[in-house]
């Protein structure tokens, strides 16, 4: 786990702004961004889409719908993950650099 002075993450298609994060407010797990749920736009929505990590246990997903727009699993979140990962509980996790989705932009 490593701290990062800032990271922005974006929805390819449009450049919207997904999420915001700084200092204490996001951590790197696994290659993987996790931001507190506060610096995270409002254009999200949990959707009915799940998945079980066999580590960290289950995720719900979270698509970024803007009008006409919809980016499916552009995020996801861990609400009771399994012991050992609670450092990633409730964040929304992204992936970092540029893929699926979505793009980061990190400042140190």
């Amino acid at each position: 786990m490593r701290r990062i002075m800032r990271v922005r993450i974006f929805e390819q298609r449009t450049g919207a702004l997904l999420a915001d994060a700084s200092g204490d407010q996001v951590v790197k797990v696994e290659g993987n961004w996790y931001v507190d749920p506060a610096t995270v736009s409002k254009q999200l929505q949990m959707s009915s889409h799940d998945y079980t990590c066999p580590y960290k246990g289950k995720c719900y997903y979270a698509d970024f719908v803007d009008g006409a727009t919809r980016s499916i699993d552009v995020a996801w979140v861990y609400d009771n993950p399994k012991p050992g990962w609670e450092n990633i509980k409730g964040k929304f996790g992204f992936y970092a650099g540029e893929r699926s989705n979505t793009r980061d932009e990190v400042t140190p």
